[in-house]
């Protein structure tokens, strides 16, 4: 246990070897990582992570969905990782998708990646291009009552989703399983009113979870974490 008084660096390492070491006895490797989950205590530990992840996934590196705050296991952890792999001998095609008419991606990822016929987002939050919120995301502090940030910031992301699933050949309505994180639940009805307009048919399955406290983006109040069918 004595790494885990250890900076974020050193336990991303830590975790990654081991990782890398359950992978190759599974007959597989980190290389065909198709998803990765990636839990942080502190908004402060993603620069860090980020910088080992570019090591360990320096090409190609598999869609990504980072979340703070999530209650680690033991006093001093500040990470957690959990990857989906295919095996060194799948028939299974990768394809990492890419589009102009979505944001860049937070770090080291790529908007999504396409396995198979599943698509596995990055983290989707109400960012731009810059890695900060996109504009008009939040109420103007002269105007505290007009508008809706969870249904903005939910609009926001709906259109940069719509645009991935078009790059990799599918749509919204594919969308097949949904995880979504808010800051705080104030967000939730107006943010899961407008999510629910985009499926007049039957919606993905969902489960909605509190975080409380800021996101790694400041400002945001709403994150997604997705899997859609994207047949070939």
């Amino acid at each position: 246990t004595q790494w885990h008084i250890d900076s974020i660096e050193a336990q991303a390492e830590h975790i990654l070897e081991k990782l890398s070491a359950i992978a190759k006895a599974s007959g597989s490797s980190l290389a065909k990582t198709v998803k990765a989950d990636v839990y942080i205590g502190h908004p402060s530990d993603f620069a860090g992570m980020d910088k080992v992840w570019k090591r360990y996934f320096p090409d190609n590196p598999p869609a990504r969905v980072v979340i703070r705050y999530m209650g680690m296991g033991h006093k001093g952890n500040r990470i957690e990782i959990a990857l989906t792999l295919l095996t060194n001998d799948a028939t299974i095609k990768t394809q990492t998708i890419k589009t102009p008419d979505a944001p860049k991606p937070l770090g080291h990822e790529p908007q999504a990646v396409k396995a198979g016929d599943l698509l596995f987002f990055s983290t989707q939050m109400a960012f731009d291009s810059t890695g900060n919120l996109a504009d008009g995301m939040v109420r103007h502090p002269s105007f505290p009552w007009y508008g809706s940030p969870g249904q903005a910031q939910m609009r926001y992301m709906m259109k940069n989703i719509d645009a991935i699933c078009k790059a990799a050949n599918t749509n919204v309505e594919n969308i097949c399983r949904r995880v979504c994180f808010h800051s705080d639940f104030q967000w939730f009805a107006e943010s899961i009113e407008e999510w629910a307009s985009y499926f007049p048919g039957d919606k993905p399955a969902s489960t909605t979870i509190r975080l409380g406290g800021p996101f790694v983006v400041p400002g945001a109040n709403t994150l997604l974490d997705l899997i859609a069918y994207a047949p070939d």
